[in-house]
């Protein structure tokens, strides 16, 4: 079973009920066990609405993914759970279970994706740094580094299996050539888009088509002209000048190029990220987090709307609407710094 595996490849499996006395923790993901305040919020739900079923693993009846609903159900007294048995290894199960956190419930620590980031190395080292991240939530990078401290031994072959199912070799300067090549038969091609095709980190993409536009090898210490021109997609080309162009940055602590002008990164829209926060039960089940999700429905789906409505504005009216516009701004983020307040806090 390949790095691909995940809860949405389960979800055709049977929903039972199963006697709750006889299901048993299984991973241990989390290494400050159950969370005391979470565990309340589920019994709270529970009397008014029907929460997932957990997934169990069929050999021992072990959870895989819904420890916190299991002791929910226990608290309250209840017999049984709906669940889904899940036929699969301990390795596989690991997949699973750090794959269905990201998608719902209550996060992992920085500290436990780490450490289960390590067990799926030790179980996967055939898979790619990139394979390994899209499971655990963790970047690439960091992956590669656990890799390196790590005592996992090199695959057969010294290939990896990566995302799209296909073995890559990870010898010195595969993975550069790899890109060059995939940058020369696609020139409008973002770098992330190179990125992921190529499982080449961005920065050492963004190094590599440096090194094509000034002519060089794309392996570091290379000088053998290749002859090679590119244009870069618009998304990839820098703010700077040509020639200060030609030195690519240092990547970031995550693996992403560090520019020296232009635009900070874009985050990502409400709406790609709205279906999994209203899947979390912290959202989904409290009054407060209902309103919060009402709101940015209204607030926050078209963040860009405001352009096409410039001109509908008429003219008496620009100096009493700008200054509101302005006052909303400020809001939005006051309202930002209050979140990153509360994020540094916990």
């Amino acid at each position: 079973m390949g790095p691909g595996i995940g809860p949405e490849n389960i979800g055709k499996t049977p929903v039972q009920e199963l006697p709750v006395h006889a299901l048993s923790p299984g991973l241990h993901l989390r290494q400050g066990g159950i969370n005391a305040a979470y565990l309340q919020l589920l019994i709270d739900a529970s009397g008014r609405s029907q929460l997932p079923p957990v997934l169990v693993q069929k050999d021992g009846w072990r959870i895989i993914d819904g420890l916190h609903r299991l002791e929910a159900a226990k608290l309250c007294g209840d017999h049984s759970i709906k669940a889904r048995l899940v036929d699969c290894t301990d390795a596989e199960a690991l997949v699973i279970a750090m794959k269905a956190n990201s998608s719902h419930g209550l996060p992992l620590s920085k500290a436990d994706r780490m450490c289960g980031a390590e067990r799926v190395l030790m179980a996967h080292p055939e898979w790619s740094d990139r394979a390994i991240a899209s499971v655990t939530g963790l970047s690439a990078k960091t992956i590669a580094s656990l890799r390196d401290r790590s005592a996992c031994a090199t695959p057969p072959g010294g290939q990896r299996l990566g995302l799209d199912g296909k073995l890559r070799s990870v010898s010195a300067g595969e993975g550069r050539r790899r890109a060059a090549a995939y940058i020369t038969a696609h020139p409008d091609a973002t770098l992330r888009e190179v990125a992921r095709e190529t499982e080449v980190s961005l920065g050492t993409v963004h190094d590599v088509s440096a090194r094509l536009r000034r002519g060089v090898s794309p392996e570091r210490g290379g000088l053998r002209g290749t002859g090679a021109r590119l244009t870069l997609h618009p998304a990839d080309r820098p703010a700077q000048a040509p020639q200060a162009a030609e030195h690519a940055p240092a990547p970031d602590a995550e693996g992403l190029p560090l520019r020296r002008t232009g635009p900070a990164e874009a985050p990502p829209a409400w709406e790609t990220v709205a279906a999994k926060v209203a899947n979390d039960p912290c959202v989904r089940y409290t009054a407060g987090g209902k309103e919060f999700l009402q709101w940015m429905a209204l607030h926050a789906t078209d963040p860009n709307g405001w352009q096409d409505l410039v001109n509908a504005v008429p003219a008496h009216w620009l100096g009493v609407i700008a200054p509101i516009a302005e006052s909303v701004s400020k809001e939005w983020s006051l309202f930002a710094e209050r979140l990153r307040s509360r994020q540094e806090a916990v």
